[in-house]
């Protein structure tokens, strides 16, 4: 009887079908050089390329090189039967918070993040030109997780639960500047945040100066938005094209996208439709049923779809993006636009849609693998208002440029 053999990925365990050497007679292999890996037979879904098919994914030296039916196992080192779960590219969250034991927010990334699916977070502001040399040795270059990061406009970031802000003396337009230049390759663009505690009455100010760095270095702006100290639609006035709002579904009248009358505004209407991009940013309190559902009824949906993941939310309600996503599902959004506004979506926004949220050959290898599960789940939004979901997105495998992790193997 032939053995059967298995990849053990932590309390994962996935049939592995074969491996070159022990099944190279059975089939006509490659001329060239094996493939490194094939995911065998799941449900391929790329909206990137409209892509949402049963097919194999081949990768090799840490890129996409295939995606095809039926790729002969015989041309792999290694081949992973999937069959049964979805294959995304690999999942982006566009807000989260790292820099543990550092920031009051900071939370350790790798379990939350690559071990949950996402294979890039994008950290949001949680530290200023002060710090960020020292997030970027401790934080992103030793994580597992792909991290990206807006830089925080307030030289402090997020270092105290005391407003960044409040103090004028910490919005330092030449310090960011040139920290946004010195790590280019990391930084994604400058983040703002605008709620009367934060800012007290420096918010304008704030965001013209965060304005004038992202002009300089050609990125964009994410603007946080929360019962703020000047009216929302002064600050919607100075988004750009391309600017991001974050926790935009949050409750009526609160800064949101949906007004006091539970509706979207005109304002936010006139800023969608010049190119201002709206953010979930869930977190743990900043995401409302009623309210995405209000804007989804109106057909206004997000831009992305983002968890903001922190001290405070990640054992409720947010817990992670998979979790947030599963909520949308519950709302009603169809599968293929969660996985677009999870992958494509964020990296639209970070102006990195040329290299991620695609399974595009010769692509970095970002790949998750999902189940689909149905049963009975309780989800709650940041107003604490519980609705039961009937399927829910587990995370399985993640590839980080070819190399696999999953939840239980993780820093």
């Amino acid at each position: 009887m032939k053995r059967r053999e298995f990849l053990q990925l932590g309390m994962v365990t996935l049939p592995l079908i074969s491996a070159v050497g022990n099944q190279r007679a059975q089939g006509q292999t490659r001329e060239s050089e094996p493939f490194d890996l094939i995911l065998k037979g799941g449900r391929v879904l790329d909206p990137s390329q409209s892509l949402d098919a049963a097919n194999d994914v081949a990768v090799s030296d840490g890129k996409v090189a295939v995606i095809a039916p039926d790729l002969n196992s015989a041309e792999a080192k290694q081949t992973v039967d999937v069959r049964g779960y979805l294959v995304t590219p690999g999942l982006i969250d566009l807000h989260v918070h790292g820099f543990q034991g550092v920031s009051h927010a900071g939370i350790p990334l790798d379990p939350y993040c690559i071990g949950r699916g996402v294979t890039t977070a994008v950290d949001a502001g949680t530290s200023g030109a002060d710090s960020f040399s020292g997030f970027r040795r401790y934080v992103i270059d030793t994580s597992s997780t792909r991290v990206l990061a807006f830089l925080n406009i307030s030289r402090v970031g997020l270092i105290s639960p005391v407003g960044e802000l409040i103090d004028r003396r910490m919005i330092d337009r030449s310090v960011a500047l040139r920290i946004a230049q010195e790590h280019a390759d990391v930084i994604v663009g400058i983040k703002v945040r605008c709620s009367h505690f934060v800012t007290g009455p420096n918010d304008l100010e704030a965001v013209q100066l965060a304005r004038s760095v992202g002009d300089a270095i050609g990125k964009p702006l994410m603007i946080h938005v929360g019962f703020p100290h000047s009216p929302i639609e002064k600050i919607l006035q100075l988004a750009r094209p391309g600017d991001i709002v974050t926790h935009a579904f949050r409750g009526a009248g609160e800064g949101g996208v949906i007004g006091p009358d539970r509706r979207v505004s005109d304002y936010v209407r006139a800023a969608a439709k010049r190119g201002v991009l709206f953010d979930v940013g869930h977190g743990s309190g900043s995401f409302s049923f009623e309210a995405a559902e209000a804007a989804l009824q109106e057909g206004f949906l997000p831009s992305s779809i983002s968890s903001d993941i922190h001290t405070s939310s990640i054992l409720g309600p947010a817990f992670d993006l998979l979790t947030t996503l599963s909520k949308f599902l519950l709302l009603g959004m169809s599968l293929e636009k969660v996985i677009e506004l999870s992958t494509l979506g964020p990296a639209r926004a970070i102006l990195r849609a040329e290299t991620f949220g695609s399974l595009q050959p010769g692509r970095p290898a970002d790949i998750t693998v999902l189940a689909q599960v149905h049963g009975k789940f309780n989800l709650v939004d940041s107003k604490k208002k519980q609705r039961v979901a009937t399927q829910k997105l587990v995370p399985i495998l993640a590839l980080r440029e070819g190399k696999a992790f999953s939840r239980f193997n993780t820093r």
